[in-house]
């Protein structure tokens, strides 16, 4: 598996490691934020250390906070845009090349790319939820399809190739397919024979 199927492989092990890559998190946040045990956020955290993703850093006399160690991801960033069935994720490596510049006044810099992001985030949820409709009807198409060829009066092998043919992207991919998966002997042929019987019906 990629490293990001092993992040993504795990709900918790996702929110966690988006968490993380957006800033630093204590044990006790990233437990409270996913709902699990700490020993169950110490599992996780560590298949991203064996990733080679986790940065642990221990603060030094804090004067302000009670806690000392805190988890980061290392030179990368994990955004989960899923959206119901939808399945978006992307783990992005630092850019190349890009060096953080000198500001005059650095608190204004800061704000206006918090503002940018809230605003990318928002492009990209109306984004995911735009695809999530064109995989919704692609998947009622589908079922309609499936649907339809079962109602014909074929047999169960007419009823498979009749399948091949309408699901892949050309008729010579089907014949592709039912010559090397299936052992036609002459795919054309039967293909053209299923063909004609579905339009009979149709």
């Amino acid at each position: 598996m990629t490293p990001l199927e092993l992040i993504a492989s795990s709900k918790h092990r996702l929110v966690i490691a988006e968490l993380i890559s957006t800033r630093p998190r204590t044990l006790g946040e990233l437990a409270g934020r996913t709902g699990i045990s700490i020993q169950a956020v110490l599992k996780h955290l560590g298949v991203l250390k064996e990733l080679g993703f986790l940065e642990e850093r221990t603060l030094k006399r804090p004067k302000h906070l009670a806690v000392r160690k805190v988890y980061s991801i290392r030179r990368s960033t994990v955004g989960d845009f899923s959206r119901g069935s939808l399945m978006i994720v992307n783990l992005a490596g630092e850019p190349k090349g890009e060096a953080v510049r000198s500001a005059k006044d650095v608190y204004a810099d800061i704000e206006m790319m918090a503002e940018e992001l809230l605003l990318q985030r928002r492009r990209i949820n109306e984004h995911t939820r735009r695809i999530q409709r064109v995989i919704d009807e692609f998947s009622a198409t589908g079922w309609r399809l499936k649907s339809l060829i079962d109602s014909l009066e074929l047999d169960p092998e007419e009823k498979l190739i009749a399948a091949t043919v309408f699901t892949e992207d050309t008729v010579s991919g089907a014949t592709a397919v039912l010559s090397k998966y299936y052992g036609c002997p002459n795919p054309a042929e039967v293909i053209r024979d299923v063909v004609a019987k579905v339009k009979k019906a149709g």
